[in-house]
């Protein structure tokens, strides 16, 4: 029996770097779209509910593991050479999903530092439009106060 739950619990960390993998996929894709221009907003968070929804997944698979490993932990710790090899094979799949989640790691640093720059940049565009509206208020404004003829200038006969 505790032979089929590491076989679920080995089957739980393939699963686990399938969706790594695909998570590193979509970073890929979320890097693009941060530092194309001109930013679009609806790609962006389509990017990003889809990564929520594979970040769901890897939570939902670590608690099937987790839980399983509670139900096997004793045994497999009371009679270790039995186990041995699906031990080891469980061991190299976790190494490989810690490695895949230190790149994915990096990887929401780089996605981090480009969104950063895409909204300073909107910000810079935002800030020079704002500039740009003032200028032609102003001028607007100094043009119309050059036209007005003040009211003490007319003549109030007739």
């Amino acid at each position: 029996m505790t032979e089929n739950y590491i076989q679920i619990m080995a089957e739980s960390l393939e699963k686990k770097l399938e969706v790594l993998d695909r998570i590193i996929e979509v970073n890929k894709r979320q890097l693009e779209c941060s530092t194309a221009y001109p930013f679009d907003v609806e790609v962006y968070d389509k990017i990003v509910d889809e990564k929520s929804a594979l970040i769901d997944e890897i939570d939902r698979l670590d608690e099937g593991f987790t839980s399983t490993y509670e139900l096997v932990r004793e045994e497999v710790q009371t009679e270790p050479e039995k186990y041995r090899d699906s031990v080891l094979k469980l061991q190299e799949l976790v190494r490989q999903a810690v490695e895949k989640g230190v790149s994915v790691e990096a990887q929401e640093k780089r996605n981090k530092a480009a969104m950063e720059a895409a909204l300073s940049m909107k910000r810079q565009e935002i800030r020079k439009s704002r500039i740009s509206t003032d200028a032609a208020m102003k001028y607007y404004n100094a043009v119309s106060k050059i036209n007005n003829v003040d009211p003490q200038l007319m003549d109030k006969k007739k």
